[in-house]
């Protein structure tokens, strides 16, 4: 006999990319052990009382930037009470995680430092700018199981940006060795000859940032990519997606026969450009804050499933950061506040995410629980070669799952939120639907308000490049 079980938990609706159903779940040595209608207390040494909840299996977000105000120790910690319990940073040379300036020993610190400090287990990408040695550093990245590299098609003044022939040989390599090419997909030069218009004009008030990153910007890029990746044969992702006209531009290279993955965000879902008119740089981020029809052009890619994922795209910034354009400034060497141009990238959105995608898509019916549950869970975990340990409860996957109380309403604010940075965009919403306890492989990470587990018992999670969606043959995203 097997003995005792450490969970059960007890009248929930266990939610799936297929479906819900009103199951007990139970839970041995940090894995789901069973599921079934009417599993006996007398099973678990814990039982857990879910009636009423929603038994959602543990959030992964495959796109956060843990190193502004949050290292990924509160970073982590943030995440936790937003319903979190897997988190894809991405980490480069640049990024000053003591790496000493080649991208393969700067993801090697990080991942000592989150075995350390984290509260929640991890994967990594890297990310390469014009300035890193890719090619050479991408095989060694690969042994140490990180699949996925992205690469900036912007920002060509800031040295991010990633010359297209490079890019290209990047592809290839990627393709040959069985890992995943990701681009922020905007045209950089076209960008910054809108910038300097403005620049020239003198129109540097918030108004004018968003005219200045059109969304055909963003869908010549994507097609440029999505180009230079069927050509090579290479698996594609492309981060942060916003513009109405990326939805029918993913299908057509989908139908193709590209392996191709779109992501969006809880941003894009949910507010405008209307947001950096009052609130500046605040609300400054790349891609920009688009129109009302951009949003619900992201929700119908999502529901329809030319998008695949929603992750954060979190860079948890306090209001000072935001003004400073180097992590090096010193404040009183902060730029002009009335400079939109001159203000950093990024916001908090993390813990936050599953609150507003459940909020504005499920109760404003836009999508369904289950397409829910595929875009923040499965297919993340599939993408990246974590599934099915991470993304879906079922026998013998990680018992990580959150218990969603799908009636409680309360309000998102700075007030609320557990990272360093001191304010949210999503400031005095009103939402309903909360995560009220988190457990990861098995232990209570956070119940109600409260951080049950110590940090530093996270796990680094090799991608698994032969289960990964993107390997030829490998499991379907839905």
């Amino acid at each position: 006999m097997q003995g005792q079980a450490d969970l059960v938990v007890k009248g929930g609706l266990v939610v799936s990319g297929t479906g819900i159903g009103r199951l007990d779940l139970l839970v041995r040595d940090g894995k789901v052990a069973g599921l079934a209608p009417d599993i006996p207390l007398s099973e678990g040494q814990r039982a857990i009382e879910a009636s009423g909840a929603y038994v959602l299996p543990g959030i992964v977000d495959a796109h956060n930037h843990p190193v502004y105000a949050d290292r990924i120790e509160s970073f982590s910690r943030s995440c936790a009470f937003g319903g979190i319990t897997t988190v894809i940073p991405f980490i480069g040379a640049v990024r000053n995680w003591g790496g000493e300036g080649k991208t393969s020993a700067t993801v090697q610190a990080f991942i000592g430092e989150a075995r350390r400090t984290s509260y929640l287990d991890f994967s990594v990408h890297a990310v390469f700018t014009a300035q890193d040695a890719a090619e050479e550093e991408l095989p060694a990245l690969m042994d140490m199981g990180v699949i996925s590299f992205k690469c900036f098609m912007t920002y060509p003044r800031r040295g991010m940006m990633m010359p297209d022939d490079r890019l290209v040989r990047i592809m290839a390599l990627a393709a040959r060795l069985g890992g995943l090419c990701m681009v922020h997909a905007e045209n950089g030069f076209l960008i910054d000859h809108l910038v300097d218009g403005s620049l020239k004009q003198g129109q540097v008030d918030n108004e004018y940032y968003g005219p200045s990153q059109p969304t055909i910007a963003e869908a010549e890029a994507l097609f440029r990519a999505c180009t230079y990746a069927e050509v090579t044969g290479c698996p594609l992702y492309a981060v942060h997606l916003s513009a109405r006209e990326v939805p029918d531009l993913l299908r057509y290279f989908k139908r193709r026969g590209l392996r191709l993955f779109g992501e969006t965000c809880p941003q894009y879902l949910s507010l405008t450009n209307d947001e950096v008119v009052k609130h500046g740089a605040l609300a400054k981020i790349g891609p920009p804050l688009r129109a009302s029809e951009d949003v619900e052009a992201m929700w119908e890619g999502l529901r329809s499933g030319a998008l695949d994922t929603v992750a954060s795209d979190s860079c948890n910034m306090t209001r000072q950061q935001k003004r400073l354009l180097a992590g090096n400034m010193r404040p009183e060497e902060a730029p002009p506040a009335g400079n939109i141009f001159e203000a950093r990238f990024g916001a908090p959105w993390a813990e936050q995410m599953l609150s507003v995608v459940y909020h504005k898509g499920v109760n404003e019916g836009r999508i369904t629980l289950p397409r829910l549950v595929q875009a923040l869970c499965e297919n993340p975990a599939k993408v990246f070669g974590l599934y099915p340990r991470k993304g879906i409860l079922q026998p013998g996957s990680d018992a990580d799952f959150v218990l969603f109380d799908p009636f409680q309403a309360h309000t998102l604010g700075a007030a609320y939120q557990h990272t360093n940075s001191d304010y949210t965009p999503f400031e005095g919403w009103q939402v309903v639907g909360k995560p009220t306890l988190v457990v990861q492989r098995g232990q209570v990470v956070v119940e109600g308000e409260r951080l049950v587990r110590p940090r530093g018992q996270a796990e680094y999670l090799p991608g698994d490049k032969a289960a990964a969606a993107f390997a030829p043959g490998g499991v379907k995203v839905g």
